[in-house]
């Protein structure tokens, strides 16, 4: 009898184990995360350098358009500038200027930030010793673009300066904002 017992026992064990173990429940939902990290990109890029034969009138000497690219993925938008390091000087002797005049345009963009040229045009002043033209945009939000950047060669009158090649160096800079 305590056999049986014990039998009925392990039974009685064994039914209620099974019991236990099929009334667990499964998990039926669960969720998993994926996380893209955009670097910051800020970028400006010049085209190649730019070159022009004065046509000997009185007439300001134009470059053709010069088209610079900007990118910047900043979500508050980002300003750039466009600069001249002095006024045109020429190789030869730089007691010999020209000044320079600048001005930019936006061509193209993308992206939810607007452009706005805050500064469209400035002009060297080399006789009063202001040596930098500088025009400047803005967007406010994530945005590229491409901008027409003008620059002249300030001629007044020919023959009143001596011939040669003068130079100037445009530096773009791009921050966020």
């Amino acid at each position: 009898m305590t056999s049986q017992i014990r039998s009925i026992v392990a039974v009685l064990t064994a039914v209620v184990a099974c019991g236990v173990a099929s009334n667990a429940s499964a998990q039926v939902s669960d969720s998993q995360t994926f996380t893209v990290t955009v670097p910051s990109n800020l970028s400006i890029t010049a085209p190649v350098d730019a070159a022009l034969t004065h046509d000997e009138t009185d007439s300001n000497q134009a470059f053709p358009n010069q088209s610079w690219t900007v990118v910047g993925n900043s979500l508050s938008g980002v300003t750039v500038s466009f600069a001249t390091g002095s006024a045109f000087v020429h190789t030869a002797d730089p007691t010999y200027k020209r000044d320079a005049q600048l001005g930019l345009n936006v061509t193209t963009s993308s992206g939810p930030g607007t452009w706005t040229v805050n500064q469209a045009t400035d002009v060297t002043d080399y006789v009063n010793s202001d040596n930098v033209a500088t025009v400047t945009a803005s967007s406010n939000g994530t945005s590229s673009a491409t901008f027409a950047l003008a620059v002249s060669f300030i001629t007044d009158a020919y023959g009143s300066f001596p011939s040669g090649d003068y130079a100037t160096t445009v530096t773009g800079t791009v921050t966020a904002n």
